[in-house]
């Protein structure tokens, strides 16, 4: 049979004008290929680029997700007096914060305005409000408006009792978290109050050497970056610090908390006797420049700045009558704050005429016994000024009964035989007109004017003390040329500076600005002025037990409107004893006391009064050269619910404080609500408790005081 083959294909033909599937494959396959390699292409180069380029900002946007930034300040260095008594602490605490962004469910994370926050669940937040109000005094409506503000963190409270913190804690609320923080603590309350200062709620100095020495107080502050479980809890843990946090450094002070004690309770005294505007009174140590004590009257107490009814308020959440009471309060702390011997300026009066009889002494103008008429009391040096009068109808006066009588004529009649340039240069070398360099907030450099500006009055008032205004400190500073051999001091309040492990960073060494005087004149002087307490104003000045002081008494009139007021003025007495060789030096003033009375009526008596309790301190207190332990920290306490002190004491009751170390009762009375007040022994060493005020259990108010008697080991 033939074989038969069968015919080709046809031809493709087109289709309605079509091209046949297999042109089509081939003519579009290389598109198709190549727009693959190209989406490939972009997806590896944007793999790339989110991986490369942009793996820090994601890494971020997941580190908000997922983690918060917390502060973590850090803890503020002590302040102790020259024997290591505490005068200011740093006690741990903790703070309560919000995460808001658990209220928020449909939030988005972002940078600042990026953020996407939607709308709030405020039932949950309501709820979280509802639990927290009572716990923390606050009303309802004000936790709700912190819990919903759209912020990251967000504090609730600062500084936590630690009932308070153990009460919340026992909620397990979310969204609520703990910081730990520190709060500044003054165990001697209002002792010293203006010069130490104290701090805001953010740990920032706002007075005296909490805010002269704020950086080196308050140290470098940290961050810890603080991860979510799986039900949104922060894990705060030492490990995750992103900076590490540095303690601030320690003061010791150069002052005395007893010398401190014994000058307040004299000033209380002056107050309660001569009722003054305001009593103030500087003690220091003749031969170093060091502050021993400075107080004022009023003072206040830097534990309780305001009272509890307007803490957490604002000023919209007041009523009229508190509005009132809250201004009249602020303005009470602002006159309490003031510090009066360094901000206070005022024409020094009879105090002056040492420093002109000892100019003239120095430039062998006058010799001792030199007689000198003081006219009956009254000089129309020129008939176009009011004449120099005194308060008593002298005639001639030895040099040495002008001081001791304090004669204005006497003084005047010294004083110009100077000449104007040379009596300005040794005023001004003895710090009048300038700063004494203390370096504290406020202190005002006085005025003195300069010769080329003296009217025909000028020399003859400032040669008994009108015409320049000075502060307490400077005339003071002055003073102690005449009690360590004619050198001018630079004041010292702080002696040595201490890093957190109490290694010595840095130390204040006494520093003489200049010597004013020869040792023969300010010897000389010395002799001279002890016939003010033995013959003179000074009287009442005399110390007990026949220790030997000299000095000199102030009265100087007020300038009002214009005029001199003879019914308004200054009463000061400045001394210096023991006489021989003098270790303190001691400038009293009251402003403005009652009645006309003078520096030796009013000053002399409290000086008299300071002097001999210095003079009894100093025979019970150990040698003051002993070293100081400041290594002594009560910040390293626990404060968590598990803590033993916590344990054991009850608000709102005196807790049993007997036999416990020092550090544990403060703690203690911290923890009840009260408010410790530390009674040691001058100079000893204070670290058990032996005694106390009032007894355990006895009902114990807010902020009330619990006296706390510490003896030896």
């Amino acid at each position: 049979m033939p074989l038969r083959f069968a015919p080709d294909p046809p031809a493709s033909r087109r289709v309605l004008g079509r091209q046949a599937p297999q042109d089509l494959l081939d003519r579009r396959l290389p598109w198709i290929l190549g727009g693959m390699a190209l989406w490939a292409l972009f997806i590896l180069l944007r793999l790339v680029w989110l991986q490369g380029v942009e793996q820090k900002r994601y890494r971020a946007k997941a580190a908000q997700q997922h983690t918060t930034v917390v502060p973590v300040p850090p803890i503020r260095g002590e302040l102790r007096d020259r024997r290591g008594e505490p005068l200011a602490i740093s006690i741990k605490v903790e703070s309560l914060f919000a995460d808001p962004r658990v209220f928020y469910p449909d939030y988005r994370p972002g940078r600042g305005d990026e953020r996407q926050w939607g709308e709030p669940d405020r039932k949950a937040a309501g709820d979280v409000a509802v639990k927290l109000a009572p716990i923390l005094e606050q009303t309802r409506a004000q936790v709700l408006e912190k819990l919903l503000r759209k912020k990251t963190f967000v504090y609730l409270e600062r500084h936590l009792p630690p009932l308070k913190t153990a009460a919340i804690r026992a909620l397990n609320l979310d969204g609520i978290e703990f910081q730990p923080e520190s709060r500044r603590f003054y165990p001697r309350g209002s002792l010293a109050a203006q010069l130490i200062g104290f701090t805001n709620i953010d740990g920032l100095g706002q007075l005296g050497i909490e805010q002269a020495y704020d950086k080196q107080l308050a140290g470098v502050k940290g961050e810890l970056i603080a991860p979510r479980d799986a039900h949104g809890k922060l894990l705060i843990l030492q490990e995750n610090y992103s900076q590490i946090p540095v303690n601030g450094a320690s003061l010791q002070l150069s002052l005395d908390a007893s010398i401190q004690h014994i000058v307040e309770d004299t000033l209380e005294e002056g107050m309660r006797l001569c009722r003054p505007r305001t009593a103030y009174a500087v003690v220091v140590d003749p031969q170093t420049g060091e502050i021993l004590a400075m107080a004022g009257t009023p003072t206040f107490d830097p534990n309780h700045i305001l009272p509890k009814k307007f803490r957490n308020r604002g000023e919209a959440d007041l009523t009229p009558a508190e509005r009132d009471e809250l201004r009249r309060e602020l303005e009470r702390q602002k006159a309490a704050r003031k510090v009066h011997p360094v901000e206070d300026v005022y024409e020094p009066g009879s105090t002056m005429k040492i420093f002109t009889a000892a100019i003239a002494l120095e430039e062998r103008k006058v010799h001792l016994g030199e007689r000198i008429d003081c006219l009956a009391g009254r000089w129309q040096y020129s008939p176009k000024v009011p004449p120099i009068t005194d308060t008593h109808r002298h005639g001639v006066l030895t040099f040495e009964e002008i001081l001791w009588q304090s004669s204005n004529i006497g003084a005047a009649k010294m004083g110009i035989r100077l000449d104007p340039a040379v009596h300005y240069q040794y005023l001004r070398r003895f710090g009048f007109g300038d700063a004494t360099g203390l370096n504290f907030p406020g202190e005002s450099p006085g005025r003195m004017i300069a010769p080329d500006r003296w009217s025909v009055p000028t020399q003859y008032t400032l040669s008994y003390g009108y015409g320049l205004s000075t502060t307490p400190l400077q005339i003071l500073m002055a003073g102690c040329s005449m009690a360590n051999g004619g050198k001018l001091m630079q004041p010292i309040l702080v002696q040595r500076i201490y890093n957190d492990k109490g290694l010595l960073l840095k130390e204040f060494k006494p520093t003489v600005r200049g010597q004013v005087l020869s040792e023969e004149t300010a010897g000389l002087m010395k002799e001279t002025l002890k016939g003010v307490l033995t013959q003179g104003t000074g009287k009442k000045a005399r110390l007990e037990g026949g220790v030997e002081a000299f000095g000199k008494t102030g009265t100087s009139r007020k300038l009002i409107d214009g005029k001199y007021d003879p019914k308004r003025h200054f009463a000061s007495f400045m001394g210096f004893f023991p006489a021989d060789k003098p270790q303190y030096g001691v400038l009293v003033m009251l402003d403005d006391p009652a009645g006309d009375t003078t520096g030796g009526d009013v000053a002399a008596p409290l000086f008299k009064r300071i002097g001999d309790g210095i003079l009894r301190y100093r025979q019970t207190a150990p040698d003051a050269g002993r070293d100081e332990d400041l290594k002594l920290s009560l910040r390293d306490w626990p404060v968590s619910e598990t803590d033993e002190a916590a344990v054991h004491v009850e608000r709102g009751r005196v807790p049993e404080l007997r036999g416990l170390s020092l550090k544990a009762a403060i703690h203690r009375v911290v923890l009840v609500g009260g408010s410790p007040r530390v009674d040691a022994a001058p100079g000893g060493t204070a670290t058990r408790v032996i005694g106390q005020s009032p007894d355990p259990g006895a009902p114990l108010e807010a902020g009330a005081p619990v006296k706390i008697k510490a003896g030896g080991p």
